[in-house]
């Protein structure tokens, strides 16, 4: 089965706020249709994302919303499973999947996520969730198939998750056996 070439979710900061999906097509394209618990999630990241924006550096905002959104993206697009029903296994897989994303999520350069086209914020077909670092002075060809995440990049990766699941159990959006799936996200985290 093909993983379908993932959209972008969430615009910047400034944007989010007050996001309508009606000026986002793709986006609302990919939540036409679909279980009412992807829509559910998105807001779920738009809120806690806001909240981050809000109470951090631009920095940690968009290092999050990346975490947040490929996580997300995998959810929708290849787990197909709520996300408030993950378990320890669960996020193993994700782990895998970072590990080794398909070559159509993974771009070789830094590009904008929307692009304004008819008053419309359209993706942009150039991005992708994952990237490809190429060290200054390599001149060799980008391989894709050659992406593997640094210690860095996984350790984030889990911070960000860990912290949004923290997020929705602060909210109480869930009972407390989802604080099992906090502790295991936050233990897996510590041992990469």
């Amino acid at each position: 089965m093909s993983i379908p070439k993932p959209v972008p979710l969430y615009p910047t900061y400034k944007d989010l706020k007050e996001v309508r999906l009606e000026e986002f097509p793709d986006l609302a394209s990919l939540f036409a249709g679909a279980d009412e618990w992807k829509s559910k999630a998105w807001l779920w990241g738009q809120e806690f994302l806001s909240y981050i924006g809000r109470n951090k550096s631009e920095h940690t905002f968009t290092r999050f919303r990346s975490e947040i959104e490929k996580f997300l993206l995998w959810a929708f697009l290849v787990k197909d499973k709520p996300i408030d029903e993950y378990r320890k296994a669960d996020i193993l897989e994700y782990a895998d999947f970072c590990w080794r994303p398909p070559l159509n999520w993974i771009s070789l350069s830094n590009v904008e996520k929307f692009l304004i086209k008819g008053g419309f914020y359209t993706s942009n077909t150039e991005w992708a969730p994952f990237r490809l670092m190429i060290a200054k002075g390599d001149d060799s060809k980008p391989d894709k198939k050659k992406y593997r995440p640094s210690q860095e990049t996984l350790h984030a990766t889990f911070t960000a998750i860990n912290a949004f699941y923290k997020h929705l159990a602060d909210e109480e959006y869930w009972g407390a056996s989802h604080f099992l799936l906090h502790y295991s996200v936050k233990h897996i985290r510590g041992t990469l």
